[in-house]
């Protein structure tokens, strides 16, 4: 799983694609504020197949947050954790890629979920 802080006030824009020939892959991402109690926000999706290309935006929240990302592959019996391998990370964009590592031919970003994170965001990070 990989953490990332959000200030409160910034949004992010994320995009998931997958190659088609990495199988069944599903991601989560969720939006906690400080009290880690229940997630305020919890997006997620199968991606593969014939859907390899999805988009999600995350409004601005009142409050400072932390995001959960992950990324699970289909197995015979049920779901398994993929491998996360961050592939660029700057102020105005993370990519984070995702295998399963026991596919033979696998590539760390056979899903990759990207981020661009607004003004605010930016501005947060810089200080």
């Amino acid at each position: 799983m990989h953490h990332l802080n959000l200030p409160a006030g910034a949004s992010a824009r994320f995009s998931a694609t997958a190659r088609p020939e990495s199988g069944h892959h599903r991601w989560d991402v969720r939006v906690f504020d400080a009290s880690n109690a229940a997630p305020r926000l919890a997006y997620g999706s199968h991606i593969g197949g014939r859907d390899l290309d999805q988009r999600v935006e995350i409004p601005p929240q009142a409050m400072d947050c932390r995001l959960e990302i992950r990324s699970s592959h289909e197995t015979a019996t049920g779901w398994s954790d993929d491998r996360a391998t961050c592939l660029d990370d700057t102020p105005d964009r993370l990519l984070i890629g995702f295998c399963d590592p026991a596919r033979p031919g696998a590539q760390r970003d056979d899903v990759l979920l990207g981020f661009a994170f607004s003004k605010a965001a930016v501005d947060q990070k810089k200080e």
